[in-house]
């Protein structure tokens, strides 16, 4: 079994300083788009996350629950999470859990059967990387969140740095397809969407891309592998398929 960690704050909702309230909860665009795409692949979905207000008196465990409840409600059926956990501690009790040592990963390992050198984490922070990159896995730095502050950081750590989750969970679709993990579909191509917009795409009639009408880009696709990296995009014209 294998799994995608993701963390919860800055990288599948956005940010709020120690949110605590359901009605505070907005996802990360793509987010509902890039965990549906992950389960398709095959995945547990495990959410790791460093709650330090607990520790601090701010809320109590029960703010969590609701936030993720929300959370859940906003992804719809079938692109949720398969478990949560979370630290609640404050960096200063040294707690084996709390990212970047990476307790939770290993409690989840040891609860699933997760082979975590072949596993992925999705984050943030410079704490997500430091936890994946402990038991062997691959890390993906988003630019949501802290992301941007912690870029300098984990340039030399991070597997991959993306935009956001939707971004990361195409990087991880790569990787897969690359080293012959998994085979892309029919049913895989049509829950594709543009990283950029979010918006749709279609296939090329000459079968060698898929195409954004609404940012004007080719993601390409060679050796069967569709390349849905923005920097990998090419200008696209009509003309040029037509031709």
């Amino acid at each position: 079994m294998r799994a995608v960690f993701l963390d919860r704050d800055g990288t599948i909702i956005e940010e709020v300083s120690y949110i605590s309230r359901a009605e505070d909860v907005v996802l990360v665009p793509g987010a509902e788009k890039a965990m549906r795409l992950l389960r398709r692949m095959g995945f547990l979905l495990i959410g790791v996350s460093n709650q330090s207000g607990i520790g601090r008196g701010y809320f109590e465990e029960g703010a969590v629950r609701e936030v993720n409840e929300r959370m859940e409600e906003l992804l719809g059926e079938g692109a949720g999470l398969d478990d949560f956990l979370f630290c609640p501690h404050r960096p200063e009790d040294d707690c084996p859990c709390r990212k970047p040592r990476p307790g939770m990963l290993l409690e989840a390992a040891e609860r699933y059967g997760i082979d975590l050198a072949t596993s992925y984490l999705i984050g943030d922070h410079s704490k997500d990387i430091g936890a994946i990159r402990a038991v062997g896995g691959k890390g993906i730095l988003v630019l949501t969140g802290y992301g941007k502050e912690c870029r300098g950081e984990v340039l030399d750590e991070a597997s991959f740095v993306a935009h956001d989750i939707l971004e990361g969970a195409y990087w991880i679709m790569v990787q897969e397809l690359k080293e012959g993990k998994m085979a892309i579909s029919k049913e895989l191509l049509e829950i594709l969407a543009c990283p950029k917009c979010k918006g749709d795409v279609h296939l090329t009639e000459k079968g060698d891309g898929l195409v954004c009408e609404a940012c004007g880009l080719l993601y390409p696709i060679k050796d069967d592998i569709p390349i849905m990296l923005i920097e990998e995009a090419l200008p696209y014209r009509k003309e040029r398929e037509d031709g």
